[in-house]
């Protein structure tokens, strides 16, 4: 079974060009960091009201990606923002990326590619080569949404909430899908508390990086 983070970067990659698709700024980042937080909070390492995170456990998991989120949040500190949470871990975007990456490709899901342009410049991709993992997970999130006979198990709802947060949906569901379901998704993504926290804290962190792009600008 696929983490939180595993499944939301296989929706953000474009399975043919090994590429990850173009983004809002930094909603990736974020997404990851509210994957691991989600995965968190599942294990009781941590829990959340609608504006704090509370840190119950910050000992060595074993899991190089959930201990690189713990030790990035601020040390001492067993209560916390949830934007604060957030930031902090998606700092270490990078390395975290890098971790998903290898984690995918270990399990036989990517291959790992390198291509020389400009004669001195690389790029790495990273083509599907198993697709039933990506499949599935989107082929999960459409049911849930399109076929709204029965409540959604929590994890479904948390890889909802993260899409919807993080602009994702748009590579899951039609524009006339997504027009006609859109309250559907927000209504799902109220299920959970702790989702409920982190799209909100998301929002919020989007909305002030726009502002501030947007008075670059001026």
């Amino acid at each position: 079974m696929l983490r939180f983070s595993e499944e939301i970067l296989l929706m953000a990659l474009d399975e043919k060009t090994g590429r990850l698709h173009a983004m809002p700024e930094r909603a990736l980042e974020f997404a990851i960091a509210g994957a691991l937080l989600a995965e968190l909070a599942f294990m009781n390492r941590i829990d959340t009201d609608t504006t704090d995170l509370f840190v119950h456990d910050t000992s060595p998991i074993g899991d190089p990606l959930l201990d690189l989120a713990l030790a990035s949040l601020p040390r001492g500190e067993s209560k916390m923002s949830i934007q604060k949470a957030l930031a902090r871990i998606a700092l270490k975007a990078g390395p975290l990326k890098e971790l998903l990456f290898a984690s995918l490709t270990n399990k036989g899901i990517l291959q790992k590619r390198e291509q020389s342009y400009l004669w001195t410049m690389r790029e790495r991709r990273y083509p599907v080569i198993d697709d039933r993992e990506e499949v599935e997970v989107r082929a999960r999130i459409r049911n849930v949404v399109l076929h709204p006979d029965s409540i959604p198990d929590p994890q479904e709802v948390v890889l909802i909430g993260l899409m919807d947060a993080c602009d994702l949906d748009y590579f899951v569901f039609s524009p006339e899908e997504l027009d006609h379901y859109s309250d559907l998704i927000k209504q799902i993504c109220r299920m959970d508390f702790i989702v409920q926290a982190l799209t909100r804290a998301i929002g919020e962190i989007q909305q002030a990086i726009l502002e501030v792009i947007a008075f670059s600008e001026m």
